[in-house]
């Protein structure tokens, strides 16, 4: 995973949550760590993540392989963006996740 994929994933996905009136998401990024260098994730965070093309209101839960730590920073970086997101390792308490809300 890297900037440039997350951003299509996301510019797609908010093109659905608007013609479907969607607002949770589950992303499996299992077997795709970030592979972004320290100061890639920081310019993503700090710079492209102000003008990110993705509904506000959503809810997103990742999945992520067992021991990899890679997300965390983007997820911290969402989190401090005002998005509601949380990593899972299973995949059926991402989904028991999501529909609490």
């Amino acid at each position: 995973m890297n900037n440039l994929i997350g951003e299509r994933c996301a510019r797609q996905a908010g093109r659905l949550a608007e013609e479907h009136g969607l607002r949770k998401f589950l992303f499996d990024v299992r077997g795709a760590p970030n592979i972004q260098s320290v100061a890639q994730n920081y310019v993503f965070a700090y710079q492209e993540l102000p003008q990110f093309e993705f509904p506000r209101a959503s809810i997103s839960a990742f999945v992520i392989d067992e021991g990899d730590s890679s997300h965390e920073f983007i997820e911290l970086a969402f989190k401090n963006a005002g998005y509601i997101v949380k990593s899972f390792t299973d995949e059926d308490a991402a989904i028991k996740w999501l529909a609490s809300y």
